[in-house]
């Protein structure tokens, strides 16, 4: 809509909240889950799934227009300020994720589920590997098995993931 906001009618304006609603959906769900890590769970280990990876992986699967990756840096830096990482680690690799995700489905189109989720695992492995790596370059050294867990409770959150983001999908595109 290229007419101003005042001249628009009462069925033009609810349309045209619609459309600002919706574009903000995705990056408030993911924020919502990564604040969702940060609940205290007393475990040696990250057994949580990284829910902020998931969260941008899934969107710009789905809706490539609604996660670019200027938002993945975003949410980035509120991954890494929220979970204590020196600041720059999520805030590169998950806009570097919304980038790979937009050249596979680029190259490759419509897929099959199979395909998406050894596609997102394949992501998430490299993704914890190059996590690893990073904190290591920053002085943060750690082992890597806890990351390696962490991978594996984030590939086997990846269906329920897809399960939540599409129902608020659905739920989306049945309120226009």
């Amino acid at each position: 809509m290229n007419a101003p906001y005042r001249l628009l009618g009462p069925s033009d304006r609810v349309r045209w909240w619609q459309a600002q609603v919706e574009r903000v959906v995705p990056a408030i769900v993911t924020l919502v889950l990564v604040a969702a890590m940060t609940v205290p769970i007393f475990a040696s280990v990250p057994i949580l799934p990284h829910l902020g990876l998931l969260g941008v992986f899934v969107w710009a699967t789905f809706q490539p227009g609604l996660m670019p990756p200027w938002l993945a840096f975003l949410i980035g830096v509120a991954c890494d300020i929220l979970f204590g990482l020196p600041l720059g680690i999520n805030a590169t690799l998950l806009p570097a994720v919304a980038l790979f995700v937009r050249l596979v489905e680029a190259r490759y189109g419509t897929h099959r589920y199979g395909f998406d989720w050894l596609l997102a695992s394949g992501v998430i492995v490299a993704f914890e590997l190059l996590q690893w790596w990073l904190l290591a370059l920053a002085g943060t050294h750690g082992p890597l098995t806890p990351l390696l867990v962490q991978a594996a409770t984030t590939i086997l959150a990846y269906p329920a993931i897809v399960l939540l983001f599409a129902s608020i999908q659905r739920r989306l595109q049945a309120a226009r």
